[in-house]
């Protein structure tokens, strides 16, 4: 029901086009301050004065059009009825108590009595305008009845990374070989590659009828062809599914979920778990979410990479105007079946986003992620710890938009610096990214 007050607006047109109520020769003192009051958004004492006139006079129509129109104003949507319900026993082809009638039954939830008086106005051959703001109406109640819904995206991608081995930093590597530390020389050029890479997201939601609750189930498949290093190719599906809530102010959903990583067209990983996220409306201008996700990690090539993981993230979007800030807090823990592959992380994201002119976008992030192996690795003489830095920006454009606002198609180009750091030279290495995008939605 919240799509409609999308269109509040529209019952001023509505009203616009419409011939006056019938006004009574003299008005009460009551009536005309009520309708002063009325004017000026002073809903309560409206209603107040208003009332005061129809027990003076139950049977002027204005009085109680305008009685009405405060009623529903001021939330007293059974004494809205009423009063309109009366103009209509008066005048039964009066439109605009028909229309505010249309209106009240709706916010009641009455949606066949609305949709009749709608249909029934719409009938009468309004002016265009008119007809056309009445059918928005009707197409949004036909849309809050449905039950199936499908929307998603299609990204097809194209970029260039010049060091797709991660070749470290420095080309030397202390190894530790029965408790001796040997020195061993590493390759540290790095190779560039072309990537090709596309992205499918689904999602089909079912809402359960007079009901808060629904069911989401989401299905993700990323691929991504190297031009030259085949051995990177890799593929990933997803799918997750669960209930959703919808509060007056906030959504919450849980999904069980099952994903499965193949390199190089051999299994490489598999993980199932569950995964919970919360998104609470502050303010108009504050968003607040937080999600956790449990999952159990299978690596088939390497048994000791096998993990139970553990994340929680959470953080505020501020929009304000064209501007949208996002900050994130994030902690990881995967617990391997060899403690020298477990870990704790910790991850920090702040991304700015600013809507242009001509439907063009701006937008740069910073992304940090600090991790700590539990264990030394047999090979390494430390344990393990690393810091992955990374700055993104670029610009993005709306290229076309249906005229339902359903289905849209947006490009993006963007530039990624990472560099990383850690007490383990092999693990030390620096990249750039520059990657153009092209993304359907419906």
């Amino acid at each position: 029901m919240a799509q409609l007050r999308f269109f509040a607006f529209v019952f001023i047109a509505l009203q616009l086009s419409f011939p006056p109520m019938v006004v009574a020769a003299e008005m009460s003192a009551s009536f005309t301050l009520g309708k002063q009051y009325f004017d000026q958004g002073q809903f309560e004492d409206a209603y107040k004065e208003l009332h005061k006139a129809f027990l003076q006079d139950p049977a002027d129509l204005e009085v109680n059009f305008y009685l009405g129109r405060a009623a529903f104003e001021s939330g007293r949507l059974e004494e809205a009825v009423m009063a309109f319900d009366r103009i209509l026993i008066a005048e039964p082809d009066l439109a605009r108590a028909k229309l505010e009638l249309a209106r009240t039954h709706l916010r009641l939830g009455s949606r066949e009595l609305a949709k009749q008086y709608f249909k029934e106005v719409q009938a009468t051959n309004p002016p265009e305008q008119v007809w056309k703001n009445i059918q928005n109406f009707l197409d949004v109640i036909a849309a809050s009845e449905q039950r199936h819904f499908v929307n998603g995206l299609f990204t097809f991608g194209v970029s260039h990374d010049d060091n797709v081995n991660v070749a470290p930093s420095e080309g030397s590597v202390n190894i530790n070989l029965s408790g001796i530390t040997i020195p061993i020389t590493i390759d540290q050029t790095p190779i560039s590659d072309q990537i090709y890479n596309t992205t499918l997201v689904a999602n089909h939601i079912y809402k359960f009828e007079d009901s808060p609750y629904a069911w989401k189930t989401t299905a993700v498949n990323y691929n991504a062809f190297y031009e030259n290093q085949n051995i990177h190719d890799i593929n990933f599906l997803s799918l997750a599914s669960g209930p959703v809530f919808q509060g007056q102010n906030y959504l919450w959903q849980v999904q069980g979920m099952v994903n499965q990583v193949d390199l190089e067209y051999d299994r490489y990983q598999g993980a199932y778990g569950l995964s919970s996220s919360l998104t609470w409306l502050v303010d108009p201008t504050i968003l607040f979410s937080i999600g956790a996700t449990a999952q159990q990690k299978n690596n088939y090539q390497d048994g000791d990479r096998d993990a139970d993981n553990y994340l929680i993230t959470a953080g505020p979007i501020f929009t304000l105007g064209p501007n949208r800030i996002t900050f994130a807090l994030g902690k990881e823990f995967e617990n391997a079946a060899h403690d020298y592959n477990s870990y704790d992380r910790f991850l920090v994201l702040t991304r700015y986003d600013r809507q242009l002119p001509l439907d063009f976008g701006l937008f740069a992030s910073f992304r940090f992620q600090n991790t700590n192996y539990d264990k030394t690795d047999p090979l390494y003489v430390n344990n393990r710890s690393d810091d992955v830095l990374d700055l993104s920006c670029g610009v993005s454009k709306q290229l076309w938009q249906a005229e339902d606002k359903r289905h849209s198609l947006a490009g993006q180009i963007s530039y990624t610096n990472t560099k990383a750091e850690s007490n383990v030279a092999l693990y030390e290495y620096d990249k750039n990214v520059t990657a153009a995008e092209l993304t359907f939605a419906f």
